[in-house]
């Protein structure tokens, strides 16, 4: 029996392999089950995300570092927004910040509104309204609203695809890595 609370150790007993976990396929039906069939564009109301960050802003369980809303999209997997994609939108309030961290996925980042500045390892980028700026995968960042008002930041990952092949790992600043997805 494996002993839970160490992942890295090797199990004792075994479970037979489903016959109906695999099968072979020719190549008409590889490229058929390749495609993600069935997405549909989605619409997702900036109103209604603001409306919904804004029931949060007194909400202390949803501070700066969780503090946004996630466009899923219906149709796609891993929760993303569409497959290989996921989009949230951010709200900072002034002072507030998200945690120094760093994780597989690379993101671009689109400030709609505020001021305030983020570092990406030893990078510092001072952003305002309308700014953009990108992060690679697996650099250290926080994010800053040092102005008077809120911030409003928009985000898309490439999350997803780390997720699919099972390599989504997450780090808080000082403290172990750890993958999102379980054994």
């Amino acid at each position: 029996m494996t002993d839970k609370s160490n992942p890295y150790e090797l199990p004792t007993e075994f479970v037979p392999i489903d016959s109906e976990a695999g099968r072979f396929e020719n190549h008409d039906e590889f490229v058929e089950g390749s495609t993600t069939a069935g997405v549909r564009p989605a619409l997702w109301s900036f109103k209604d995300a603001m409306e919904r960050l804004e029931s949060y802003r007194d909400d202390p369980k949803w501070d700066g570092n969780t503090r946004y809303v996630s466009l899923r999209g219906t149709d796609s997997p891993n929760s993303s927004s569409i497959p290989g994609m996921w989009a949230t939108i951010h709200l900072l309030l002034p002072g507030e910040k998200i945690e120094m961290h760093r994780h597989t996925p690379s993101s671009m980042y689109f400030i709609v509104k505020g001021d305030g500045y983020s570092t990406i390892d030893q990078y510092r980028i001072d952003w305002t309204t309308c700014d953009s700026f990108s992060c690679p995968s697996w650099s250290y960042h926080e994010h800053f609203n040092d102005g008077d008002g809120d911030v409003v930041m928009w985000t898309v990952q490439d999350a997803p695809l780390y997720l699919y092949n099972r390599m989504m790992l997450f780090q808080p600043a000082g403290k172990p890595a750890g993958f999102f997805h379980k054994p």
